[in-house]
């Protein structure tokens, strides 16, 4: 039995003295990278051949892989071919052992055409250390954020009982207030306030531009981040260790978390298109930072970063480690490499670039790194203010981007980040967006966005670009109002919504939204041609598209022009429908715009369906002076009507005349001049398209030199 532990003993220390990397450059990505260090007891291999895809026989090909760790033995898996048959993954059955080294051998495999691969070796280290569990039982917000203290005195009665109109909602719930309101984009506001230095529960909110609800859920554990609609129609929120899932009828459908033994970070969590999940890790290992720095400490616990890339069946195909590109001393300043805790990358964003390889966001090297998913290596590095490895020449900036947020490229092809400024003196926060260019290494500050007065939002935050080349920021951990605004490119400020005191929320989005729990036909009421003092009364069919019975037990409006006379509750079976019907009653001539939100409202939930209500009465602009109104002179009313987006116009003309044809919104604001022209008599047509305006009325008015008239048309997107 000596004999054999001793044979034994000596074919494994053959087995890995002998090992080196062979055919390693033959291979487009190879994870965990050759030779690397501190890797996960859990941890996948993913190799990713040069050349063509691997033959599908490599499923059966358990001999031609062979995984051996030096104190663990030789490792049984399972072999998976990514969909595209271009990612061979071993996954062990078993964790490798802490603190070994371990070996792959690939040899055996063939390509799709048939063609020998040529054989790999390579070896990595797994880390000999596991510390994540006493990081877990610290607070999140003072792991993420250590070197900001929130504030300690903070009077909770006034949080709890501000005074709000709206009496449904619970005693806790942010009191979420607007403080700027210019014509805002259409959509809705995804917010996930908690209160940063009390033990209260947070919400995941859906707002819309006044501030009110037409969802929220509260959420158990310290805080909610990141709540968004993905790209797939998906929401999608980080609470406890997990990304959950839901559908459009806020029905949890799933959660996402991070593989190969790594813990899954709050602070990204992207869909794509093919249905893979990009996420994030921070990584805590035991340093000898003696060896690194100056009075380093000999066990330090430094936290690097992981990225991750599943794909629809959550197998890791891709991951990225900071410690495999990364110095610890990439980090600014003033990160105190002598400490006892080091976390010197700090990712806080994730995006997929135009040309689908992947930006992340480094905080605290002020750094944004562009990596190659392919191969893993860094394209670029662009630095802002004390980055070390900053590659780019500013051309304009002189302030330079410190301890960034968000960072996203454009569809104009421009990056735009939240920069929060934390290195300036004062510390100034500002939205900033930047021409990059690639080739040449140049970045020109081509917009920024400050708060007046100035700003300052140590940690948190982002930026977002809507329609109309708008930009929603969400100020992140900033003691000043506002929580969130919404911006146009020239500077004028569309929005502003105050979230309530010391209220947070760590990203703020905007999106188009309806839920489909129950739905409401039609989705816009019109009382068109109603006298003033008269009224007129529409029906409103609302569908139970679930397997629960569900209450409408509040209905809600701002104007009291509209009204309801429905009796509260309408309890609606499963797939059945009931009416609820909506009364227009003017005092004065005019034209009315609002929005009807049907409520389910719950102990801890609120599910809304919000229909708009346009009402007019039918005395506006029909009086309009001329100075000849000639029968032969004729403007057709637009169709169709409502309109989205395109819509024409017809109109005719006796004789030959100067023609100005002109859009104007309900103010009597001019929009947009459609036609500034000489024309001939006859008859013309004229399309116009509306994709730049809001939903909602809008009048027309042709000009000639002997005749004006006036009409009114409604776009509804």
């Amino acid at each position: 039995m000596k004999f054999c532990l001793v044979v034994l003993f000596f074919q494994m220390f053959n087995f890995l003295s002998n090992a080196q990397s062979i055919n390693t450059d033959k291979f487009l990505y190879i994870s965990p990278v050759p030779n690397s260090k501190l890797n996960s007891a859990g941890t996948n291999i993913i190799i990713r051949y040069n050349e063509d895809p691997f033959n599908s026989s490599a499923l059966n090909n358990q001999s031609g892989i062979i995984v051996k760790g030096n104190r663990s033995g030789i490792k049984e898996g399972e072999i998976i071919l990514t969909s595209d048959n271009r990612t061979l993954i071993f996954k062990p059955y078993s964790q490798f052992t802490k603190g070994e080294t371990v070996e792959v051998r690939l040899n055996n495999f063939r390509t799709i055409n048939d063609k020998e691969i040529p054989p790999l070796v390579f070896s990595f280290e797994i880390s000999p250390s596991d510390i994540k569990k006493t990081l877990d039982t610290e607070s999140i917000i003072k792991r993420l954020y250590p070197e900001f203290e929130p504030e300690k005195s903070i009077d909770i009665n006034s949080i709890l009982n501000n005074s709000r109109s709206d009496t449904t909602l619970p005693e806790d719930f942010p009191n979420i207030s607007v403080s700027h309101f210019n014509k805002p984009a259409e959509g809705y506001f995804f917010v996930a306030p908690f209160i940063s230095s009390v033990d209260r529960r947070p919400y995941i909110i859906i707002m819309d531009n006044y501030g009110t609800p037409v969802f929220y859920r509260k959420i158990y554990g310290s805080a909610a981040f990141d709540f968004k609609k993905q790209d797939n129609g998906l929401l999608t929120y980080y609470n406890n260790g997990k990304f959950y899932v839901m559908d459009s009828s806020y029905s949890i459908v799933d959660s996402l978390y991070m593989q190969n033994g790594y813990s899954t970070d709050t602070h990204e969590c992207l869909i794509l298109e093919n249905k893979h999940v990009l996420m994030m890790s921070y990584d805590p290992q035991v340093v000898n930072m003696d060896t690194i720095v100056p009075g380093g400490q000999p066990d330090a616990i430094v936290i690097g970063l992981v990225i991750q890339e599943l794909d629809e069946n959550r197998n890791v195909v891709f991951q990225w480690r900071s410690w495999d590109h990364f110095e610890i001393t990439d980090a600014t300043y003033n990160i105190n490499l002598t400490g006892n805790q080091i976390d010197y990358v700090h990712g806080n964003s994730i995006e997929v670039d135009y040309d689908g390889n992947i930006l992340i966001s480094c905080r605290h090297m002020d750094e944004v790194t562009k990596i190659n998913r392919q191969s893993g290596e860094i394209i670029w590095r662009l630095g802002g203010m004390f980055c070390e490895n900053n590659q780019f020449t500013f051309l304009n900036d002189t302030v330079g981007f410190s301890h960034q947020h968000d960072v996203r490229r454009l569809e104009n092809g421009n990056i735009l980040l939240f920069d929060n400024g934390n290195l300036n003196f004062p510390g100034i926060t500002r939205t900033a967006e930047f021409h990059v260019d690639e080739e040449n290494k140049t970045a020109m500050l081509v917009w920024e966005h400050k708060n007046n007065p100035l700003t300052f939002s140590p940690a948190m935050g982002s930026s977002r670009r809507i329609k109309d080349e708008r930009t929603v920021i969400g100020w992140g951990w900033s003691p000043q109002q506002p929580s969130v605004s919404e911006v146009s490119r020239d500077g004028t400020i569309n929005l502003n919504i105050n979230l309530g005191t010391n209220r947070i929320s760590y990203r703020t989005f905007k999106f188009p939204w309806k839920t489909n729990l129950f739905t409401a036909s039609p989705d816009t009421l019109f009382f068109l041609n109603v006298t003033a003092g008269d009224s007129l009364t529409a029906k409103i069919i609302v569908t139970n598209n679930s397997d629960q019975e569900i209450e409408i037990n509040r209905l809600y409006n701002r104007t009291s022009e509209f009204y309801s006379t429905t009796t509260l509750p309408v309890i609606i079976s499963p797939s059945a429908s009931e009416e609820i019907e909506v009364t227009f009653k003017p005092a004065a001539d005019g034209d009315y715009i609002d929005d009807l939100h049907i409520q389910w409202n719950r102990e801890e939930m609120r599910i809304a369906q919000v229909v708009a209500l346009i009402g007019s009465t039918d005395s506006v602009l029909t009086n309009i002076e001329t100075e000849e109104n000639e029968i032969n002179y004729n403007l057709s009313q637009n169709y169709p009507n409502p309109f989205n987006p395109v819509t024409t116009f017809e109109f005719h003309l006796p004789s030959s005349s100067n023609v100005t044809l002109k859009i104007y919104d309900v103010l009597g604001n001019e929009i947009e001049t459609i036609v500034n022209e000489g024309m001939k008599a006859g008859r013309h047509t004229i399309k116009y398209d509306g994709s730049k305006l809001s939903s909602g009325v809008y009048y027309y008015r042709l000009i000639t030199d002997k005749y004006s008239e006036t009409k009114k048309m409604i776009l509804l997107k």
